[in-house]
């Protein structure tokens, strides 16, 4: 039986591999938060990080990102709103509809929170190879960036 080098991957080859990352990723997010410290709940920091990465989303939009329900999702950005970290305003094309925005108060507090996860985790592992590092961030935005250029 001959094996198939790493760059000739079947597609279920594909899709196994990709899960694998998915799961890991996953696995790696809830460790960093129980190591980490913060003391924001982890739908309070994921509803940031969206906000922050997508920018001023309908509250129909957010759910979807979200992965969440409407009434969930308007339940979250109440939470966000009711702390200064987020801001409601109409649609501009749409009066019936809202669109929540990271206000700058939303925005420290997501980039404080991340210095402190990164601080904290980075304290664990001390040894850790920065090169390594550097090639996973790299590895893993590029592999994101694929995924939102193929419409996912």
């Amino acid at each position: 039986m001959q094996l198939r080098q790493a760059t000739e991957l079947t597609p279920e080859d594909t899709g196994d591999r990709l899960v694998d990352i998915v799961v890991a990723t996953s696995r790696l997010n809830r460790l960093a938060g129980v190591l980490g410290g913060i003391d924001l709940p982890h739908a309070v920091m994921r509803a940031l990080g969206t906000l922050d990465e997508y920018g001023p989303l309908r509250i129909s939009e957010f759910a979807r990102l979200d992965r969440c329900s409407q009434p969930a999702a308007t339940a979250l950005i109440g939470r966000l709103t009711d702390a200064g970290l987020a801001t409601r305003t109409k649609d501009p094309d749409d009066s019936r509809a809202v669109v929540v925005e990271l206000t700058p108060a939303g925005r420290d507090r997501l980039a404080d929170a991340r210095d402190h996860l990164g601080n904290s985790l980075a304290a664990r592992l001390p040894d850790l190879d920065p090169a390594l590092l550097t090639r996973l961030s790299r590895d893993l935005n590029d592999l994101a960036e694929a995924f939102k250029a193929a419409g996912a």
